[in-house]
């Protein structure tokens, strides 16, 4: 479609997929494609933009009218758009947005795209002058509607070494093996309002168990997950469920329009309307929970906005592809192996322990009657409100668990609970089952390729963080005998933004050339 040349060569293997040229222009061919073994369709577009913003409009204008036709299937976006979308595509680049940067933003919210999880390079984009230092850029990219992630869930992209190309090559793998294995369990915060939650609670709380009384509050929570999940499933598929309720008021009220003095008729509508009313909210709470968007309530219809969340977050939450310290390459199944033996080795590893003795290390200390304050006996309020401030929605520990269970039936497993947590205090033993942690890794950057690219955080156990919520709210109170004035995070009240704001002030009008002469050295100890 170029008048220059070939702009665009699209080449596929018969055997395996059936494609099918929609569109087409000088930017861009749009397509169809139809895996042949999984019998799966998408829609695929090949872009290769002008290098001026002012020419590259029209491709803006045909991705955003082509993006109707996809609502309801995968839709995959890639290639070179000459365009960088963001301040962190840049090496070295503009203070501010500019025009190019604002039109390809927009055209990506009106079609709602975005970035397929990537591994490998981040630039993408290498200028290769004859002296000094090339400019580094992500110019390419490989971006999806939300359908592709939920018909994909395991969709990844890969950006290889540029070698003799200035571009880096770009690859979408759409699939992986699965590895077929129970899911743990993870408790639903939505049953907490469901008459057999507490029922199943008080049945299992009264059996007695022998054993200290952490191991009996661990027990009957392990007992308590069978009767949850046979709960959860009666509630069935929650999405399936609203449909078929919308669909069963629907045709209620459509009979109330006909017959509108039948008093059964309006008596169906009344329950069927209170039933539509719980499985909305339950659908919505249940996909916040999974979401973690914490900044928004349930209550406003926000399942679509929840159920995208999940989608995206459990699309970039996978780690398909991962390098570890030696430079090898692991993909699929091999990955969790490969991440398993870097931190066994990084986080497992014994050497020797030498005492710290240096009386001049430490030169604030506690007073007395504070000091004998900060270890004083804990109390039940004090367990309570430590509880109490957990949030319901944060991740759960390896028994699966929220704080939403403890809350919900504090009347009932309150006591024995705050004894637990006070048996560690006493007696300064925890159980290994309530010790236990999940290592989560977050990546640093935007593009992950090796096991040093992230780094592990820990998921406790509700009770644990109870305890540890307990020892923190005492130390705050004492920091600020201990921390110097200076030592700007860690103490109530003081921000380490303050900093930056001090720097501000002490740098103005450094650039002057009356006055004394004047040197500035940021020392990082």
């Amino acid at each position: 479609m170029c008048s220059r040349g070939t702009r665009v060569i699209l080449g596929w293997n018969a055997d395996d997929i059936d494609l099918m040229v929609i569109a087409q222009s000088d930017q861009v061919i749009h397509t169809q494609i139809v895996f042949k073994s999984v019998k799966k369709k998408i829609f695929c577009s090949f872009v290769y933009a002008e290098n001026k913003y002012q020419d590259r409009r029209s491709l803006w204008d045909d991705l955003c009218k082509f993006s109707g036709l996809t609502c309801d299937t995968p839709w995959v976006v890639m290639g070179d758009f000459n365009a960088a979308l963001n301040m962190e595509d840049f090496l070295m680049g503009p203070s501010s947005h500019t025009i190019a940067m604002r039109e390809f933003y927009e055209c990506v919210q009106m079609t709602e795209l975005i970035d397929i999880k990537s591994h490998g390079l981040h630039y993408t984009w290498n200028q290769k002058p004859k002296d000094g230092i090339g400019m580094l850029k992500k110019i390419d990219r490989i971006m999806g509607n939300i359908k592709l992630l939920e018909v994909f869930s395991d969709a990844y992209a890969i950006f290889q070494p540029f070698r003799v190309s200035d571009h880096a090559p770009a690859i979408l793998k759409l699939f992986s093996i699965h590895r077929d294995r129970p899911k743990p369990f993870k408790f639903p915060n939505f049953i907490v309002s469901k008459p057999e939650f507490r029922d199943a609670v008080v049945t299992e709380w009264n059996k007695p168990v022998e054993g200290v009384t952490m191991f009996s509050v661990v027990k009957k929570m392990k007992e308590l997950k069978s009767h949850f999940r046979r709960i959860l499933r009666k509630q069935g598929n929650l999405h399936t469920r609203v449909i078929d309720l919308r669909n069963e008021l629907d045709k209620i009220q459509k009979q109330v329009e006909s017959h509108p003095f039948d008093a059964t008729l309006r008596a169906s509508e009344v329950i069927c309307l209170r039933d539509f009313k719980a499985a909305i909210y339950d659908e919505e709470c249940f996909l916040k929970q999974k979401s973690k968007v914490q900044w928004l309530c349930a209550g406003d219809s926000n399942t679509s906005y929840f159920h995208n969340c999940v989608k995206n977050r459990n699309a970039r939450n996978k780690i398909n592809c991962i390098k570890d310290t030696n430079g090898n390459q692991y993909e699929g199944i091999d990955v969790a192996a490969a991440l398993l033996n870097h931190y066994s080795a990084f986080m497992g590893t014994e050497d020797q322990v030498v005492s710290l003795d240096d009386p001049d290390l430490f030169v604030n200390v506690l007073q007395q009657n504070v000091a004998a304050d900060m270890v004083r006996q804990v109390t039940d309020d004090e367990v309570k409100q430590a509880m109490f401030s957990i949030g319901e929605n944060k991740a759960p520990g390896p028994d699966g668990y929220t704080s939403a269970f403890f809350k919900n039936a504090w009347d009932i497993v309150g006591s024995e609970v705050i004894k637990a947590v006070r048996d560690f205090f006493n007696n300064g033993q925890i159980l290994k089952q309530i010790n236990h942690t999940i290592l989560a890794l977050v990546p640093k950057i935007d593009t992950p390729n090796t096991v040093l690219d992230y780094r592990p955080i820990s998921c406790c156990n509700v009770i644990y963080k109870c305890i540890s919520k307990i020892i923190t709210d005492r130390l705050k109170g004492s920091l600020g005998i201990l921390v110097n004035i200076n030592q700007s995070a860690f103490v109530p009240g003081r921000k380490i933004s303050d900093n930056i704001l001090i720097t501000q002030e002490l740098m103005h009008n450094y650039h002057v050339n009356r006055g004394p002469p004047r040197c500035a050295l940021k020392i990082d100890i």
